[in-house]
């Protein structure tokens, strides 16, 4: 081997073992910081220059330096300054960015070369030699400052756009080789990739600090049957690193005894006191001159949210506002500087604001000395001391990540006040009506223990409510207590005034014609007799001919051989209800007045009973409508549960395999190149084994130590194990998409086979063996089914609460059962017809488990009815599932089982939803 191989090979080592250790940082860390400052200090040892630091482009073009190593402090750290943007000119940052340039100065010759990457006309690679060319003296002059004679820039990009730089300071004049710039083209490179993880890493860290603090306030404010808003309140606050905050919220308390609900905007009028507040934290004081008590009811609310639009507010300065301008007074005495106002909107009805307040902050910044940006200043800083930029008071400004968690927090809260208010109207209505009803209840038991039953008629009277066995038992034990011929209830026709009739009731001597259902016409009744008995005139007449009566009402009373009569009126309430009839037919007869005083307190009687009968019904139909409101609750907290769970467990999943597709599809994509990488790789080490039979004893004992052999063996197939785990995860990733189908949420035709084998592939986790027992087998009998119109991700939510049961039922069975039992779930479709000749398709899910009794079957679709013990099953999967089979999709959805021979589901729906036509 030549001395110029020798020095090639040694090279290529030196450069192979510098990529390996930082391949090897990146790879064991995530923590961009902790790479980068690994990177510098193996890039100035690989080097051998004084300084090597990573300057980090700011969005205003200024840059900071954020990672450096120097050797033995031969240069002044420049770690943690700033330096303006006029540092570095437009037009190099252009370069950097659009060809890649990397940039080598000696001052010693007074060059400038540049190896440019792309090329700027056609954008393709080029591979060039270093072009040198005079270098700028201002230039000169500013490095001289720095004290620095050779330098090397390298451009970092990330995603495009220049991200900063890779630079390289020498006291001493240096030249610079191509396969160090090459090398250093290399870790920039790594860089850019160690970056983007980074980036995902921090955004991943975001998004779960995120859903923990979204979490927090939903766990404090959905707490049932309380709502604790004033710790979400301060959780709120603390959660935005506030110093104070408010929550002013409509008070429906006062809307429930009346049907106008009040809006926000009436609440908060001045004199009104229709809204609650909770405070924490620091607070603008409102002055006391003022008509406004609150916050809150300043106009300038309204105004910015005339339009109807209800999002976040982010106000960074409450000085530069202008809309604030009337507010700032109450603010002055104050260190608070912005404000994030966020009104809570629930299904476009304004329930309230929460505010949350920041004071002013104080902020410093060290520069690289102090620079003049005045254009006539053509010779360098002259000094590059530490400048201490200090800004004081300043209004921190709300970042669009805020933002966004604001407007979670504000559904949160506006969610939860929502269901709170909606619980209280509930509990209020249930407290009214009860009061109501004992009310009631009170007065009917005042008016039956004021009277004095003492005669059998009114025990017989008070063992129904039944009008009809009441009547019928009265007038039969009054005829017998009096010795009347003839005891009837009359009841006047409604809107009859008085005029019309009939007798409802009769207890007649069987000498005389009955009167029972006989119409009766009566107009001088009307017109004569019926006032008097509205307002609760009794009629004791001894003998109809001399009672001066009117003829045309004699005729009536003849017609049924009346002689002698004693009427009480009936009422219900106030009104006249009707008449009890006592009847003398074969002679005249003076009634006495214990007789009279009987019959009245019979008919007082009968008057409760007729109110009670009437107050009975009422109750039923109450009782009947508020059963049914009870059912449409429950069907609507049903509905509602599991649309926020469908939504949830949607979004969530397809979070998930959203967050996991982007990196496993990189890295997936990338182990093609890599496995060509590494074969190419092999075959050159081969081919450089072949042709070198004597190599030097220091490779051959790295080899050794390495185990070259097992190396060259073991890594083809480590790549292929991670091209197939790779492959894998995207199968299962896929299949959580399919599950979620966030995008088919209406309702279209879908493949029922593919929703049960992402269910079962979801499930796969549970069927597989366990300690306790053997694997449970999955056995898979389809027919050929056309596209079944459905709602897809409601089906597959069936799918998962059907079969998630049978595997608790078997993992409950397992270890009971001997050996040679295998657990076994059957899934077989078919094509049927459910009544009217409709096509169906049968999908039908066994288990070979304990089984489950005729009397749990009976209620295993009623809403919160389980069977597992506490915490393990909120007994609503099976009713929802129902509701998705029956309701939503007409289908049928029952169970068949006998206990010790397992349980099978039928599962049947139409092809075709009515009302669905294809696009």
């Amino acid at each position: 081997m030549t001395l110029y191989q020798e020095q090639n090979l040694q090279v290529n080592l030196e450069q192979k073992d510098l990529l390996r250790r930082i391949t090897n940082r990146i790879r064991r860390s995530l923590e961009l910081q902790e790479i980068l400052t690994t990177t510098v200090a193996e890039v100035r040892s690989f080097l051998g220059t004084e300084r090597v630091m990573i300057y980090k482009f700011h969005a205003d073009d200024s840059g900071q330096v954020i990672a450096e190593s120097i050797n033995d402090n031969k240069l002044p750290s420049l770690l943690g300054l700033n330096f303006p943007a006029d540092d570095i000119p437009s037009h190099a940052r252009e370069l950097f960015i659009k060809s890649r340039v990397r940039s080598v100065v000696d001052l010693d010759h007074q060059q400038i070369g540049q190896s440019i990457v792309r090329d700027l006309d056609t954008g393709e690679i080029v591979s060039e030699d270093i072009r040198y060319r005079p270098i700028d003296p201002c230039h000169v002059e500013y490095l001289k400052a720095m004290g620095v004679k050779s330098t090397i820039v390298v451009p970092v990009i990330h995603q495009d756009k220049l991200w900063g730089l890779l630079v390289s300071h020498h006291s001493l004049s240096r030249s610079v080789s191509e396969y160090e710039i090459e090398v250093l083209q290399m870790v920039v490179e790594h860089l850019s990739v160690a970056i983007a993880h980074s980036e995902l890493l921090a955004q991943a860290r975001d998004q779960a600090e995120r859903e923990i603090n979204i979490n927090r306030i939903a766990t404090l404010l959905h707490s049932l049957p309380a709502i604790a808003l004033q710790s979400a309140l301060e959780t709120a606050i603390a959660i935005f690193g506030g110093s104070g905050g408010r929550l002013c919220v409509r008070d429906d308390s006062s809307n429930f005894h009346n049907s106008h609900t009040r809006s926000l905007s009436e609440c908060l009028k001045p004199g009104n006191d229709y809204v609650n507040l909770y405070t924490s934290g620091q607070q603008p004081i409102i002055p006391q001159q003022t008509l406004y008590a609150f916050l809150e009811q300043y106009s300038v609310w309204q105004e910015y949210y005339k339009s109807g639009e209800y999002d976040v507010w982010a106000i960074s300065d409450i000085y530069e506002t202008p809309g604030l301008r009337t507010l700032q007074p109450a603010f002055a005495a104050t260190k608070i500087r912005s404000m994030l106002m966020i009104p809570l909107e629930y299904r476009q009805q304004l329930l309230g604001y929460l505010s949350i307040f920041r004071d002013e902050i104080d902020t410093e910044k060290l520069w690289a000395g102090e620079f003049d940006p005045d254009g006539r200043q053509q010779y360098p800083r002259l000094s590059f001391e530490v400048w201490r930029e200090s800004k004081k008071a300043q209004a921190p400004k709300w970042t669009l990540t805020e933002i966004e968690l604001a407007r979670e927090i504000g559904k949160q809260f506006a969610s939860a006040i929502q269901q709170y208010i909606l619980y209280q109207k509930i509990q209020y209505f249930n407290a009214n009506l009860e009061k109501q009803v004992q009310q009631r209840t009170q007065q009917l038991q005042q008016a039956t223990e004021q009277q004095q039953i003492l005669f059998e008629v009114v025990a017989k009277m008070r063992e129904s409510l039944d009008l009809d066995t009441i009547f019928a038992a009265s007038v039969r034990e009054m005829r017998r207590s009096i010795n009347a011929d003839r005891v009837g209830i009359f009841r006047f026709a409604l809107n009859s005034n008085f005029n019309e009739g009939k007798f409802v009731s009769e207890d007649v001597s069987p000498d005389f014609p009955s009167a029972l259902d006989a119409k009766i016409h009566d107009h001088c009744f009307g017109e004569q007799y019926a006032t008097y008995y509205a307002q609760g005139r009794i009629q004791a007449v001894a003998d109809i001919y001399n009672a001066g009566l009117q003829e045309c009402h004699i005729q009536v009373l003849a017609k049924y051989q009346i002689r002698a009569n004693l009427v009480v009126p009936l009422s219900k309430g106030d009104q006249l209800w009707g008449l009890l009839c006592i009847h003398q037919c074969t002679q005249t007869r003076q009634w006495q007045p214990s007789e009279i005083q009987f019959t009245t307190q019979v008919a007082a009687q009968l008057s409760v009973a007729i109110e009670q009968a009437d107050l009975l019904t009422q109750t039923r139909l109450q009782a009947e409508q508020l059963a049914q409101a009870l059912h449409n609750l429950q069907q609507m907290q049903i509905q509602l549960i599991q649309s926020e769970k469908m939504s949830s467990l949607g979004q969530l999943v397809a979070g998930i395999a959203h967050e996991i597709n982007n990196p496993v599809n990189f890295i997936h994509g990338n182990l093609n190149y890599v496995n060509d990488y590494a074969e190419d790789l092999l075959d050159m080490l081969a081919l450089y084994q072949q042709h070198s039979h004597d190599l030097n004893p220091e490779i051959c004992e790295r080899a050794e130590a390495i185990d070259l052999d097992f190396l060259i063996e073991d890594l083809p197939k480590m790549l292929h194990s991670m091209q197939i785990g790779t492959e894998r995860i995207l199968q299962i990733v896929l299949s959580l998409r399919n599950f979620s189908r966030l995008d088919q949420a209406e309702m279209k035709p879908v493949d029922i086979h593919e929703g049960i084998d992402n269910t079962l592939l979801i499930l796969q986790y549970r069927l597989k063996a366990k300690p306790e027992g053997c694997a449970i087998q999955v056995i898979k009998e389809y027919t050929d089914l056309p596209l079944i119109e459905c709602y897809a991700g409601q089906i597959n939510q069936v799918f998962m609460n059907v079969l998630s049961n049978a595997i608790d039922a078997l993992e409950q069975q397992r270890q009971s059962m001997s050996q040679t039992h295998i657990p076994t779930i059957t899934i077989r479709t078919t094509i049927g017809k459910l009544p009217g000749n409709i096509p169906s398709v049968v999908i039908s899910i066994a288990d070979n488990g304990p089984g489950i009794s005729q009397e749990t079957i009976n209620r295993i679709f009623d809403p919160f009815f389980t069977t597992k013990p506490v915490g393990k099953g909120t007994g609503l999967g099976l009713s929802i599932s129902y509701q998705i089979i029956v309701d939503k999709h007409g289908g049928v959805f029952k169970c068949d089982s006998r206990p010790g021979f397992g349980t099978e589901f039928w599962i049947e729906i139409p092809m075709q939803q009515q009302g669905y036509r294809h696009n």
